[in-house]
Formats: structure tokens, C-alpha cells, sequence
């Protein structure tokens, strides 16, 4: 196993997670001296599973209860098939275990696949890049989609409401401050490279390659020896930033194409956006700069109008709210861009019409696909940790992101701001995010068939909520 690699974010030619953005003090009452937190050679995610569609909207009306709340409840979360929703009070119990009644035609989402050998083939673009060919809108109309059965009242699902020590404002501190902290603040601590809310653990995870007892008597001291944990991760790489590579504008511009920008020379756009009747791009902030032009390797693009992204920083709050690696191209005007996205080789011109957004955030054990201009399609990649904080090798800091990991093909520089994605039963891509950094793989990181590989991206719900407009589907 290698010993870990910085984390970059996916951009080549330049540098390259809280899911609350909280206010209160991550400082505590200091711990004894000699306190030392935790170390674990495990991942406390290991073996989880997404919840299913019910428990999926039971588990979003628990975390709308507890962000309005967020210094009396912890972190609500699913596990063994049964929602948590902590609080740090016992008079808060019986409001977080209030039952959730489903909508009576609640029913499961056609949210895709990671195995695109089960769907429809894609369309092709012609030579000249202005027509699509016919080929997956008959297979689309063949196939028949899969009929979801109606959920029927009454279906309630009843949380149970554990006491815990630590409230969701002050993990969500601990996890926005910890990695930001320099090396008289924090012995080591260029050693840690991610940090995330375990909410059944009620701690912090920190991941480091060597955590050293200075280290972990500091994190002690600043936050209390049982607030975080620390897991060596010593065959672990951290990241790096990671599109098509010839787009024209030539019947819109389609997604997952290289593009470059006034900071980068290479990059990926992730998905066609529409907002107030304009056509847009979406694709990483640390790709771009407010104000910045963009373009493809044959025309130039727009510029961009919103971001989610400091660059020499990371993530800012956009209305008091971490929204990942995340920034919009607005076109100029005469260009459109299409619901449509480029699939296959880095060189590739076949593509599938975009459908949809998925229907919840990202869960653990998520299976799903990455676009990238330096890569192009790879699939395979399952959802390892939700709302994680990254430090890059570059300094920068990603804020509630979320994190993946495959063996293979890793990630690269030119793959950053791609399409995170499924494909549904007829054919259609189901857009989950937007790539952000990645690590692993060998000398060159391109990763032979069994080195492991890590991928860091925004949930596109955070674009939807972040971010003006919405995802262009058809």
C-alpha cells in the first residue's frame, strides 16, 4: 500500500465540508494534559447502506427539525433500518421522536443505475457536432420504465430520540474550524487530511496518515478527548483537482466537456442549468473565478456569475451554508447550452439526454458514475462518507462534500467540476453531483485495475439550494 498522497482537487495547471454552517465557538473547556483523543484503524461507514425511499423523507423532515434547532438536536441519522434523531435534552425527546407520516403516493424514485450496461445506448453527436441520432429515443420509447407501487397510509415512521453529550452546532463547529488550524495552533496538522460528522459515534472523524500524540493531546485539549476520533488511513490518498475534449456550440453546448478558464486549462463542465430564462453551465469553483471568462478548446463560453469557491481558500457560505466546490457559467448571449451530457471516452462523442435530479442527497453505500475530460466515463464508484470536510495539498479546504471510493481508474487533473451521475431505466442520466478532487492510484494516478481510488464531489442538491436556477432536463 502507498503511504497517502495530498488530496488535490481535479483541475489541471492549478490548485485544485460541514453540512451546517455554524457560528458557535469550537473552543471547550480544556481536557487534562494528558488527555489524548482516539485513534481507530476502521471506517466507522464501513458496511452501511442507503436508507430506503421511506425512510429516506423520514430522515429529511428529521434533519429540517434539527437544523432549526441545531444547539439542542445532534446529527439525526439512519441506521439498521431505524431512524436517530439525538438530542442533547431529555424535554427535547419527545419532539424528536414525533412520528413522520408519509405522503400516501410516496413511492421509490427512478434514480439510475451505476451499471450502464442494463440501460439504453446512448445518442451520438455527428461529426460536425450538430445533430443527435435516433438510436437511444427508440430504445427509450421500447423500454418500458419501472412502475413504482404507491406507499399507502397509514405508513409512519417513528424516530427514536438518543441522548447525546454534543449538539449539532457544536460537531458542526469542530468539523468547519479542525482543518483550517495551523501548526502553532494544531501540532501535525498538515497530518490530517479530512474531517466529518459520525452522528451515530457522536464525534468528529479525523483522518490522518500519522497521528501523533502531540496532535491528538492538542485536539484533546481544544475540544474534549471524546468529541473527536482520529482514523489512521495509511494506504489512503488525499486529493487533487480532476472533460470532452472538442465541444462547439453547434446545437448547445453539451455537459461533461473539457473546458478551460481564465485560471485553469483544463476542466470539466458538469450539467446544463437554466435560470430566469438564461442558459448557464455549472462546474467546480475551484475550475473558475467570479467574473472569470470561460470556454471550450474551440469557443469561448461566458463568464461566471455565481460560485460556491475562495480560490487560495475553499468553500464560503452562501446564505450561511457550506455548498461544496461549485461554480456557474452564464452563456453569452446567442449560446444555449442542452440537457444533454457526454458519456464514454475522453474523446468521445456519444451522449444521453439528462432527466432528472436525484431524488434525495447522497447516503452512504450510493452506487455511481463520474465524466470527466482527462478520464471520461468510469462507473463503479460507491458513496463512502456524506458531509465531509477535505483539506487539498494545495491548502484549500472543501466543506460538505461528499466522498467515494473504487478500485481502478482514479481521477485526475482535467476531471475537475464533471458530472456525478446514474442512469435511469430508460436511458437518462440522473445528475448526483459535481467532481471535485480525488487521490490514489500509482506514480502517474491513473490507477491499475486494483489500486484504490478516492473522489470527493458536491451533492447537486447544494447547487439546486446554493445556487440561482436549476438543472436543464428533458
Amino acid at each position: 500500500m502507498k503511504v497517502p498522497l495530498p488530496v488535490r482537487a481535479l483541475a489541471t495547471g492549478a490548485v485544485a465540508l460541514s453540512l451546517i454552517a455554524a457560528s458557535a465557538a469550537s473552543a471547550v473547556a480544556a481536557e487534562p494534559a494528558q488527555a489524548l483523543v482516539e485513534v481507530i484503524d476502521f471506517d466507522p461507514n464501513a458496511g452501511a447502506t442507503p436508507p430506503d425511499y421511506r425512510l429516506a423523507y423520514a430522515l429529511q423532515q428529521a434533519e429540517e427539525r434539527a437544523f432549526a434547532k441545531p444547539d439542542v438536536y445532534g446529527k439525526p441519522y439512519v441506521k439498521w433500518n431505524t431512524l436517530y434523531v439525538p438530542v442533547i435534552r431529555t424535554d427535547a425527546q419527545a419532539e424528536a421522536s414525533a412520528p413522520v407520516a408519509l405522503p400516501p403516493d410516496l413511492s421509490p424514485a427512478d434514480d439510475g443505475t451505476d451499471d450502464t450496461s442494463v440501460t439504453p445506448p446512448p445518442d451520438s453527436k455527428d461529426a460536425d457536432g450538430t445533430a443527435l441520432s435516433p438510436a437511444a429515443t427508440a430504445a427509450a420509447k421500447q423500454a418500458a420504465p419501472q412502475q413504482a407501487t404507491a406507499v399507502e397510509n397509514p405508513y409512519i415512521i417513528t424516530p427514536k430520540a438518543p441522548l447525546v453529550k454534543y449538539s449539532l452546532t457544536r460537531l458542526a463547529a469542530i468539523q468547519d474550524e479542525v482543518l483550517g488550524l495551523t501548526a502553532t495552533e494544531l501540532p501535525d496538522t498538515n497530518r490530517l487530511f479530512t474531517a466529518q460528522i459520525i452522528a451515530d459515534r457522536d464525534q468528529v472523524l479525523l483522518e490522518s496518515n500519522a497521528p501523533t500524540e502531540p496532535m491528538r493531546a492538542a485536539l484533546a485539549a481544544r475540544y474534549g478527548a471524546d468529541a473527536v476520533v482520529i482514523r489512521t488511513v495509511t494506504d489512503a490518498a488525499p486529493a487533487e483537482p480532476k472533460s470532452r475534449d472538442r465541444d462547439s456550440p453547434n446545437g448547445g453546448f453539451w455537459a461533461g466537456a473539457w473546458i478551460r478558464t481564465n485560471v485553469k486549462g483544463k476542466c470539466t463542465d458538469a450539467f446544463s442549468w437554466r435560470s430566469n430564462g438564461a442558459a448557464y453551465m455549472l462546474t467546480a469553483g475551484h475550475c473558475t473565478s467570479l467574473g472569470g471568462w470561460a470556454g471550450t478548446q474551440v469557443t469561448g463560453m461566458g463568464n461566471v456569475v455565481n460560485d460556491t469557491w475562495a480560490n487560495g481558500v475553499g468553500s464560503v457560505r452562501v446564505n450561511g451554508v457550506y455548498r461544496g466546490d461549485l461554480s456557474l457559467i452564464k452563456l453569452d448571449a446567442g449560446l444555449t447550452s442542452a440537457a444533454t451530457m457526454y458519456v464514454g471516452g475522453v474523446t468521445s462523442t456519444s451522449a444521453r439526454p439528462v432527466g432528472a435530479m436525484w431524488s434525495r442527497r447522497s447516503a452512504v453505500g450510493d452506487k455511481y458514475c463520474t465524466g470527466g475530460a482527462s478520464t471520461g466515463e468510469h462507473c463503479g464508484w460507491t458513496v463512502t462518507a456524506v458531509g465531509i470536510t477535505v483539506k487539498y495539498d494545495s491548502g484549500t479546504i472543501v466543506r460538505n462534500t461528499v466522498k467515494g471510493m473504487k478500485l481502478g481508474q482514479c481521477l485526475i487533473g482535467g476531471d475537475s467540476g464533471g458530472p456525478v451521475y446514474t442512469v435511469n431505466s430508460v436511458g437518462k442520466v440522473v445528475a448526483k453531483g459535481v467532481t471535485s478532487g480525488g487521490g490514489g492510484g500509482g506514480s502517474d494516478d491513473w490507477g491499475g485495475a486494483w489500486d484504490r481510488c478516492e473522489g470527493y464531489f458536491t451533492d447537486i442538491w447544494d447547487a439546486y439550494y446554493g445556487l440561482p436556477g436549476y438543472l436543464a432536463t428533458r
